[in-house]
Order: C-alpha cells, then structure tokens, then sequence
C-alpha cells in the first residue's frame, strides 16, 4: 500500500477525485439555495392574512346545574395561508372558537380558548388564546321588587303616590356568590311629567349594595307598575288690609280684590292646614283718589306656589271737605240743605234680645245736591238705621247708615249710634206667659196716643219707617203669636192711621222700636 501511495500517478487522480468532489458540493448547494429562493417567492404570491374580529366564544358545560364566569364574549382570530382557502373559510363563515370545560370540577381553572371548522392549511392565532374562569354550582333566590322613580318628575301642582307592582316577587338565578351580593331588586320607571296615573311595563334588574348590576337572570324579566299621580292644590278664599297712610284728606272706604279665591299648590298635608290666606297687606301710602292697585299674594309656610301670585285690588276713597262730589256734581247748580232732628232706627232685631238706642236719639244731616231735586227732598224722603242683627248681649257702637236719593250726597252730624242689647228671660209656664201679654196689650193701648211711639207698618210717613218695609215685627202677628214678641210694647198694637197723623218734623225714636230701614 505503501509503494502504491508513493507512485506519483496515485496521487494524481486521488487530487482530482477530490477536486471533482469539491465542484459538485458547490454547485449542488447553490442550485438548493435558487431552487429554495424560487419556491419562497412562488409561496408569497400565493398566501394571505385574514383578521377575523368579534367570534364568538361559546362554551361546554353543564348549564343546568352549573354557573360559569370569566368567559370573553368574543375573541380575535388571526388566519394566515394561501389566499384561496382564506376566502373559502371567510365565506363559509363556519368557523367556531370555543372553551370545552365539560370534565372540569368547580373553581378556577386557566383554560385555552380553541377553534374548529377552519382548514389544517392556515395559521390561527386566537386573542385572547387562554382565560380565567370559574365555575360554580348554579342557584335561585326570590326576591321582592321594589318600583323605583323620581317623584320630582311629574307635573307641577301633582305628587305621586306609593306604587304598586305586579307580580310582587322574582326569581334570581346566578352563582351562589352572586345572589349573596344582590341588594336590591328594581323595577326602574321614568314619570316623564306625568299628571295623571302611570302604568306601564319595567325590566327588573337585580343590584348590589352599590348600585351595580350583577351577572345574573331574573324571571320574570319585566313586571307591571302602576303609580298614582293625583292633583296637589287648592283654591282658598283671600282677604285683604289697609297698610300705609292714603293722602292729606283721604279716607279709605273700600279694600276690594277681584280675585276672591287663589290655587295654593304643595304637599297634601300642608293644603289640609290651610282655608284661608288673610291679611295680604295693601299699601295706600299717599294714595289720593280711587284706584287699582297690584298687589302679590305671600305664600304661606308649608306651600310651594300659589297661582295667580298677583293680584288686582281696587282701593275706594272718600276726599274730606266733599271734594269728590264737587268734581261730580255741576258747581254752579249745586246746593246744600239741612235737616235736623232726623230719627234713627234699628233693624235686624232678634226676638230672643231687647235693643235699646241710647245715643243719639235723633242725627242732623247737611244733604248736597242739585237745586231741583234739594226742592223736592222733604224729611221723610231721607231715613236713618242701625243694623243690630249680628249683636249679642251687651253695649255697642254701630255705623249709622243714611238711605236718601242718588241724586244726593249727605252728611251726618253723628256717624256712631250707641245700643244696649238685653237677653229675653225665658217665661217659665204659659199662665205668665198669657199674664204678660195681657198687661203687654194694655199698656199699648194706654200708649196708642202718644206721639212717635211706634214703628207702625201703615202709611210710612213716620222718617224712621217711611222708606223700610221690611220690619221684623208686625202688630198683627204680635197680637196672635206671642213668641214673636221683640219686647216693644208699643209694636203690638199700634196701627198705620196713628203713624200718619204723625208730625215728620218732630218724631223722634224709641228705645227698642223695630223699624227697619234699608241702608245704602
């Protein structure tokens, strides 16, 4: 072996099988290297990426016995191959990621988020491709519903009442964890300015103590609620008084709203304490001659509104020193005539009380009108009275009241008269009350003579009855009915011939007597 190695011709050819050797390695991997490049570019031609968005999960357990969280809802999937097997599974659309956690104890497990239906020549890639869940034994609870709403939002001068839902209880299913988290059950409404009763259909959400809706199913899903709205106003009478000091010279003679009632708008139970709302102040303050004034109305304690809030009251006055009737009566024709010793009468008189006029006994009266009509006016064309008719027991001043033409103004001396009201004693058997009207008849018949001594229901040309008619004791039915007696002797037998033979000049009042005389 050793003589053949040291031939020179040996080593010749053992040098060029190598060198041919050496060629064909180089060359064989440089036509890989191009074969390799040719398919590479080949291959990108032909493939593609697809990004599926918005697969839903769905999941492999047993719903009826068991309650899974964790699970996403969706997932992303990411499909990369050639393009002609991308639109073939895009268009199928048949593809499905899922979580199969059938043989699972309950827990928490980490589990892989896989998929089917798509071809074994494409790259997937699923986001998120691993999740959290946890299993847990499925329960139910009943719950109370409670409605739940703005009362604020009805319409104003409205409140609403308690509600009512139908049906009054739900069931709860979810995890066990999860129904020991539920606060509340709400079957949520909008009043929307409502003015009249609601009814309508509310889904039921089930809550926890902050007000967070929890993962779980109710059944019934929605309940019927019915809210009652009812009206919360009122209208209430008003009243009126004097504040401030009207003018030099000028009287107030009338405070007159021509609003007699307000809508007063608030809780129940505060309209439920109030009838009225008196005493809304008028400011006169300088006021010299008759007007409208605007004024608002307070709203009392407990009330959120009261509608109108303004209103108009008219202010009546009367100028000192007739200024009024100067400016209504023609200057150059007006006069002045007097009248003295004028008679006043009392009406309204009430059988259960004597009335007796013990100031004054007669008034003087300046009358002023035009020239024509003072020249026909006679003393017992003007009457003067005293309303009684609201007066209990005891001694009181009432206005005189002055009952004479239109086409006049008068002015009394004596604007007051003074009375004494005296409670009837009650006749304690019919003996003495037929005694008393025995000696009542003889004494008026004693009396039938003297002047002024009656009220009469005859001629009326007595001043103090001449312009009356409407007395409240009549001699006729004084003599036949007893009870109706007004303790005026001289009412029970007096007759019209003794009143017309009377002087109208010198008749004067008597303690008691019944005239009644309307009043301006």
């Amino acid at each position: 072996m050793d003589k053949l190695m040291n031939r020179s011709w040996v080593m010749k050819i053992i040098a060029l099988l190598l060198a041919f050797m050496l060629y064909l390695s180089v060359n064989l991997d440089d036509g890989a290297s191009s074969s390799n490049k040719i398919l590479n570019r080949s291959s990108s031609a032909n493939t593609g990426v697809e990004t599926l968005t918005d697969v839903p999960v769905q999941v492999s357990y047993n719903e009826k016995n068991r309650i899974v969280r964790g699970v996403p809802d969706t997932v992303i999937m990411t499909l990369e191959g050639p393009k002609n097997i991308l639109a073939q599974t895009k268009l199928q659309k048949d593809y499905q990621a899922y979580i199969d956690l059938d043989n699972l104890s309950l827990g928490q497990h980490r589990v892989k988020v896989q998929y089917r239906n798509i071809s074994d020549n494409l790259n997937v890639v699923v986001k998120p491709d691993i999740v959290n869940v946890t299993i847990e034994e499925r329960d139910s609870k009943q719950f109370s519903v409670e409605a739940s709403y703005d009362k604020n939002k009805v319409k104003n001068g409205y409140e609403a009442g308690e509600a009512t839902v139908s049906p009054r209880a739900v069931t709860v299913t979810g995890a066990s964890s999860q129904l020991d988290q539920v606060a509340y059950v709400k079957a949520i409404i909008d009043l929307d300015n409502a003015s009249k009763t609601v009814t309508k259909q509310a889904t039921v959400v089930a809550l926890d103590k902050n007000l967070n809706k929890l993962n779980v199913t109710v059944q019934p899903e929605t309940v019927n609620v019915t809210i009652p709205v009812r009206n919360i106003s009122k209208k209430v009478p008003i009243d009126v008084i004097q504040e401030g000091t009207p003018g030099d010279g000028v009287n107030i003679t009338k405070l007159e709203p021509k609003t007699d009632t307000v809508k007063i708008i608030g809780p129940s139970d505060s309209l439920e304490k109030i009838d009225k709302i008196d005493n809304i102040p008028v400011d006169v303050t300088g006021i010299t001659k008759s007007k409208d004034i605007k004024v608002n109305v307070p709203v009392p304690d407990g009330i959120d509104s009261v509608s109108p809030k303004q209103i108009t009251v008219h202010v009546e006055v009367d100028k000192q020193g007739d200024e009024q009737d100067a400016e209504e009566t023609d200057a150059s024709a007006a006069e002045t005539k007097s009248f003295k010793n004028l008679p006043v009468s009392l009406t309204g008189q009430s059988s259960k009380y004597t009335y007796e006029l013990l100031s004054p006994t007669s008034v003087d009266a300046d009358v002023k009108g035009p020239k024509s009509d003072l020249d026909k006016l006679t003393k017992s064309g003007i009457t003067l009275s005293a309303n009684v008719g609201n007066l209990s027991a005891g001694e009181h001043t009432v206005p005189i009241i002055i009952n004479s033409p239109d086409s006049v103004t008068s002015t009394l001396s004596t604007k007051q008269a003074k009375v004494r009201v005296t409670a009837k004693k009650q006749s304690g058997t019919n003996d003495e009350q037929t005694d008393k009207e025995t000696s009542g008849s003889t004494s008026d018949s004693d009396k039938e003579t003297k002047p002024d001594t009656g009220t009469g229901s005859g001629s009326g040309t007595n001043p103090g009855t001449g312009n009356s008619g409407d007395s409240t004791d009549k001699p006729s039915e004084e003599t036949d009915t007893p009870e109706d007696n007004t303790d005026t002797p001289t009412d029970s037998t007096e007759t019209g011939d003794d009143s017309s033979n009377q002087s109208d000049e010198n008749s004067t009042p008597v303690d008691g007597q019944t005239d009644n005389t309307s009043g301006n």
